[in-house]
């Protein structure tokens, strides 16, 4: 009998110090460390047990090349019930410092007989198996870190006292991880989380005025129950990717259900009418007893298209100049900004566009040019902010080709289908006479009539706003005195056709009739221009006092119609 009891004791002693060495387990590996892995590397395990010490003598780590006995430093070798190891390089001690200030002073720190672990380190280019070995040969926890950490990032268990899965471990949340301490990556008491995987539009793609609904997931992946906490959509109307109060785009959502480890919640919010263009939205957790309040606060960008023509096609240099860069301009019709990032366009290959990758504002009323390249800045000087170079640009025909615009959910705002014969040639642009007017119909276009051959940037040469019934003369000042004395030297003769397009002469008459001076001749012209007359003849002498006739005479060919006006000027002279 005495025999047996004595069997019994054993047994159980030896079940008890099998079950205490069964709750020493791997936690946490630094195989990529910050600075040098000949010193900083780490291995640290935890003792899962409520109410058993472990004694670690006799153990070791394997890396699948070689074993290393695990010793103590100078803290002994039991680690208590709840406890964490961290088990260092032998050459961490005379070499760095990296941990000293993150290793809580709970913490049983630990050493290994060898240099390294290993063979020769922890290696950062192939995955290898960590081994927890105990003083009986048992291999009581094992791990198989995976590669791609960043350097000074180690590999965390999520569960510890789950298994050695790749699903229970990950990458440490913080620099130099978390050694001797609890993992970045394990479950807290108190921790809702929003991610912006779990804010969700509806529908996916939305218009200018229409009505979304924004869902959003709040997730418990604590151990304890969450209650009394509110969540807060917002609007991003700073652009600082910040919530700030006045940007709610309603009151906070306040929950008072108890939310159980594991489960979630959803709220949808619906914004009725929105605005077109990029918004930042903004969702954000509120929870006073929350241990971790990195992840109370995601944002997701929200696409909202445009309506058709507010963004137009306003000029196209097709075939520009030997060795200059072809372009295109864009005329802002609608009443507000709008950013061009995301916008893109195209020529007849539909699908190959091309994207503005920047933001570029531009206003309302307000023009923007995409060049192929920057010679365009060689002959022309479009406003600062209004040009862009656009990478992979569309070669465009001289003849018979399309360019389409897109915004940026991918909207065709307008699709401009141009001929030669619509106007344009080399080094002269295609303009559009007014950007309110159909885009495809070529009565629309013509060739710019400016010496530059276009106008990046700026109103069309050839823009119309509504033309006059006939010819319209005008000159300021009349009289005028071209004396030299800089007061009314010169007069400004302003004129505007019943034609888009006309080619124009101006001759000066004196009141018998005698032709005195040439002030254009066959000029290209749109509807409306100005003219400036110095008072001088076609000799460069300058014109005797008295009553002169201004002949303006505008011919559009192609329309078959000649218009004509005259008005009279004086030239004042000192007596």
């Amino acid at each position: 009998m005495k025999k047996a009891i004595a069997r019994l004791i054993y047994l159980t002693l030896i079940c008890i110090n099998s079950q205490a060495k069964s709750q020493v387990v791997l936690s946490e590996i630094m195989f990529d460390a910050f600075g040098s892995d000949f010193h900083n590397e780490f291995i640290e395990v935890v003792n899962l047990s409520l109410s058993d010490s472990a004694d670690l003598t006799g153990w070791q780590v394997n890396d699948g090349f070689g074993t290393d006995n695990i010793i103590e430093f100078n803290q002994g070798m039991i680690l208590k019930p709840g406890q964490f190891g961290i088990i260092l390089d032998a050459s961490y001690f005379g070499n760095s410092n990296t941990y000293n200030e993150l290793i809580p002073p709970e913490a049983l720190i630990l050493t290994i007989d060898n240099g390294t672990f290993g063979s020769g380190g922890l290696s950062n280019s192939k995955a290898e198996t960590i081994s927890l070995i105990s003083s009986s040969g048992e291999v009581v926890s094992k791990y198989t870190y995976t590669l791609g950490n960043s350097p000074g990032f180690s590999d965390e268990k999520i569960d510890l006292a789950g298994p050695n899965t790749l699903e229970n471990w990950a990458d440490s949340r913080v620099s130099l991880g978390t050694p001797g301490g609890t993992n970045s990556v394990s479950p807290l008491g108190f921790d809702l989380v929003i991610s912006t995987e779990n804010i969700i539009f509806s529908p996916q793609k939305i218009q200018e005025g229409e009505m979304v609904v924004i869902s959003a997931t709040i997730r418990n992946i604590g151990t304890q129950s969450a209650a009394e906490f509110e969540v807060t959509f917002f609007q991003d109307l700073g652009e600082d990717s910040s919530a700030a109060r006045g940007e709610e785009l309603a009151p906070p959502f306040a929950i008072r259900d108890i939310l159980q480890p594991g489960d979630s919640t959803t709220l949808s919010l619906n914004w009725e009418n929105v605005l077109p263009g990029r918004h930042l939205i903004i969702v954000e957790i509120n929870f006073p007893l929350d241990k971790d309040t990195t992840n109370n606060l995601a944002q997701k960008e929200l696409l909202v298209g445009y309506s058709e023509g507010t963004l137009v096609i306003n000029e196209i240099m097709y075939s520009p100049l030997s060795n200059q860069a072809e372009w295109v301009e864009f005329f802002n019709r609608s009443s507000h900004t709008i950013n061009l990032k995301l916008w893109a366009i195209s020529d007849s290959d539909i699908n190959s566009l091309i994207f503005i990758k920047e933001n570029f504002l531009i206003a309302p009323n307000d023009y923007f040019v995409g060049a192929e390249d920057s010679t365009i800045l060689e002959i022309f000087s479009p406003p600062s902010g209004s040009f862009t170079v656009l990478k992979n640009w569309p070669s465009l025909n001289n003849d018979f080709d399309s360019v389409v615009l897109y915004d940026l959910v991918g909207n065709k705002m307008e699709w401009v289908n141009y001929s030669k014969g619509w106007g344009g040639s080399t080094g002269i642009s295609l303009e559009r006479i007014n950007p309110n007017l159909t885009s495809n119909d070529g009565a629309n276009w013509s060739s710019s009539v400016v010496f530059e051959g276009g106008t990046p940037g700026s109103e069309n040469s050839i823009f119309t706003q509504v033309l006059p019934s006939d010819a319209v003369l005008t000159i300021e000042p009349n009289p005028f005195s071209p004396d030299g004395d800089g007061n009314d030297d010169f007069t400004v003769i302003n004129y505007k056709l019943p034609l888009s397009t006309a080619v124009v002469n101006i001759k000066i008459f004196d009141v018998r009739g005698r032709f005195i001076r040439f002030l254009a001749n066959n000029q290209p012209s749109g509807s409306k221009n100005s003219i400036i007359w110095d008072g001088e003849d076609n000799k460069s002498q300058k014109a005797r006092m008295g009553i002169y006739i201004v002949f303006l005479q505008a011919l559009n060919a192609e329309a078959g119609v000649l218009k004509t006006a005259k008005k009279t000027v004086v030239l004042a002279g000192k007596l």
